[in-house]
């Protein structure tokens, strides 16, 4: 005698199930109700780990015409299909009495439209990395034969370390449904659905990425696309409205991201990427936004058609390397404000030392076949600069990844964003993390003839992920899969030898940097003037004395001598003077740019100058180039 299906529980009986035992599984407690069932977190009495419990709660009038058993089960069966970590994995299906119910993964973290609607919108970053890591999914998903049809924040799970997995297939379709007819149904969250679900076609995976374009856009600006009040309203903008720009809602967003969501939200189907381009475009605005840019994809090199990469330093130099041209620049004759943050092919300085440093360090890196190459210098001596140029002159001829260090935001650490950034699933585990990066590496080496190029920009004792960094330059020392150029303090490789690598410290070729010489600091204001200048207008001048005063006051580091000249033109340009002298070098502060706030009470000059304490410094920096002292009668500049 057959046994009867079991019956659907009633959602009244699927609250209160705290304490029940089905197969191995102890239920613990009651988390929420999807669209299909009841989930409870349970505890593994067999293999003792936590586990996420979906229990049957759809009614045959909410299955559209479906056995609703046979679709919960084809939930599991479709999900099994896909192996992918970011896919929220099934253990098994089954059932006891009258419940029906799925194990699968526990994601111990909240739903990204929870961490959306407590924190607000995500920052460009953190939203592409969450694109990317629904995007890979969907890739493995769609592979395997399956359409999600209900990709929304609700359905993206965080976490720990920034994960994002993907969840909730109860509406996939499997190429049997493609075949019998059913992917017509209209199902799906409005607020995501594609233009062509609404015309009642069938569902295809360029919907999963519309709505992963919708889903990007809530991530960006902390609401759907199309938030209309009334399910008619919201169809008639899916079908017909014009594609929002996210930076109408929150300007100052990249503009890379915000195209990639225009591009994702195309009303027609061919009109998009696919899940696979997604992956491969996110990485690319990732790696952008990591380096400092704005995101926007940089022209390809000739020779290999991969972005070259930017940088910069800081969220305030970020805001002005986007930013107009300031009016004090304009006012002096610019097309662009020197001495702030550099973008791509911008830097105009080949003087001692710097130009001899570059070609030194592009010509190790590329006659590397693995290793490290270390840049050490003073904070601020240009090291930073250095390694920024050698990986934007390489991107065309092997693939580059920079990678800044400090904080890690989010709980993302670094190895995990570096697997973001190469497309190397991370492990549970850091040692497998960095095996998996390094192997991934080792694979792009192989197939291009040439290791990769690793830039670790900031690396120090108090790194929060020093010993990452560790085992990752242990790694790439004994397999040779990759070249890493890392910048850091003075004495990097000696403490590097003394926290773990004392073996391979002697194969670590390190490149110091040194301060710049006073020479050497007014060629390098001037290079920049005059590269920055509009054609038809002449640089401001500069007296020798002036010049002098900055390589004094910065010490030869490169950072203080850009604040210091930087600042000189603001004040220049607020009294309508040309010349910048000594006035202008001893008042502009060495580490508070006066461009990026509000210019107030800047210094007026004083009816004697220079004082006894400015004529001492001047005298210094008279003696060291030769000359005679400051005449003490008179006034001079």
């Amino acid at each position: 005698m057959r046994r009867p299906p079991p019956r659907t529980a009633e959602p009244s009986d699927l609250t209160a199930l705290a304490g029940t035992k089905l197969g191995n599984y102890r239920l613990d407690r009651f988390l929420g109700r999807g669209r299909m069932g009841a989930v409870y977190l349970a505890n593994d009495e067999a293999l003792l780990r936590p586990t996420a419990i979906k229990i049957l709660s759809w009614s045959v009038a909410e299955a559209h015409g479906q056995d609703p058993v046979q679709w919960f089960l084809a939930e599991a069966r479709l999900v099994a299909r896909i192996n992918h970590p970011r896919v929220v994995q099934i253990y098994g299906a089954a059932r006891q009495g009258d419940l029906c119910y799925i194990a699968m993964e526990f994601v111990d973290g909240r739903s990204v439209e929870a961490a959306v609607t407590e924190d607000g919108p995500m920052r460009p970053d953190r939203a592409t990395d969450v694109l990317l890591q629904a995007a890979s999914a969907l890739v493995a998903a769609h592979a395997s034969g399956v359409i999600h049809r209900d990709v929304k924040p609700a359905n993206l799970l965080l976490g720990p370390a920034g994960v994002a997995k993907l969840g909730d297939f109860g509406m996939a379709l499997g190429l049997s449904d493609l075949r019998t007819g059913t992917a017509h149904l209209r199902v799906g969250t409005p607020f995501y659905t594609a233009p062509e679900i609404w015309r009642g076609e069938a569902a295809t995976p360029a919907a999963d990425v519309y709505s992963l374009g919708a889903t990007y856009f809530q991530l960006l600006t902390g609401h759907p696309p199309f938030p209309a009040a009334d399910l008619a309203a919201v169809e008639q903008a899916h079908l017909r409205a014009d594609i929002p720009d996210p930076r109408a809602r929150v300007p100052g967003l990249p503009a890379a991201c915000a195209e990639l969501a225009r591009r994702l939200l195309a009303k027609g189907p061919r009109e998009r990427p696919s899940a696979q381009d997604v992956v491969a475009e996110g990485r690319r605005i990732l790696q952008a936004l990591a380096g400092g840019g704005d995101g926007a994809t940089p022209a390809p090199s000739r020779a290999s058609g991969r972005p070259a990469e930017r940088a910069t330093a800081s969220p305030a130099a970020q805001a002005a390397a986007r930013a107009p041209l300031p009016a004090w620049a304009g006012a002096l004759g610019f097309h662009r404000a020197p001495f702030g943050p550099l973008q791509q092919g911008d830097w105009h300085f080949d003087g001692s030392p710097m130009g001899g440093l570059r070609e030194r360090l592009v010509g190790l890196a590329r006659e590397s076949r693995g290793g490290v190459i270390a840049v050490s210098g003073a904070e601020g001596s240009g090291r930073s600069t250095l390694c920024r140029l050698v990986g934007e002159e390489l991107s065309g001829q092997r693939r580059v990844i920079y990678a800044p260090l400090g904080l890690e935001p989010d709980g993302l650490t670094l190895v995990h964003r570096l697997c973001r950034l190469t497309g190397a699933p991370d492990a549970p585990t850091v040692p497998g993390s960095v095996a998996s990066l390094v192997e991934g590496l080792a694979r792009d080496g192989h197939r291009e003839g040439r290791s990769p190029l690793l830039v670790l920009d900031g690396v120090s004792e108090t790194t929060p992920a020093f010993s990452v960094i560790i085992a990752l330059l242990g790694t790439a020392l004994t397999t040779r899969a990759v070249t890493v150029l890392m910048a850091g303090a003075t004495g990097l490789v000696p403490a590097l030898g003394q926290l773990g690598l004392r073996q391979y410290a002697e194969a670590i070729r390190e490149v110091a940097v040194p301060p710049l010489q006073p020479a050497e600091v007014g060629a390098y204001v001037e290079a920049w003037l005059g590269a920055v200048r509009a054609p038809a207008a002449g640089s401001p001048f500069v007296s020798p004395d002036a010049l002098a005063l900055v390589a004094l006051r910065s010490a030869g580091a490169l950072s203080r001598v850009n604040c210091i000249a930087e600042n000189m033109l603001v004040l220049a340009a607020a009294q309508g003077a040309r010349t910048l002298t000594t006035f202008h070098a001893w008042s502009a502060p060495d580490r508070v740019r006066w461009a990026y706030g509000a210019l107030q009470d800047l210094p007026r000059r004083p009816a004697a100058w220079p004082p006894p304490e400015v004529v001492e410094a001047i005298d210094v920096c008279r003696r060291a180039r030769n000359l005679p002292p400051w005449p003490r009668e008179g006034r001079r500049p």
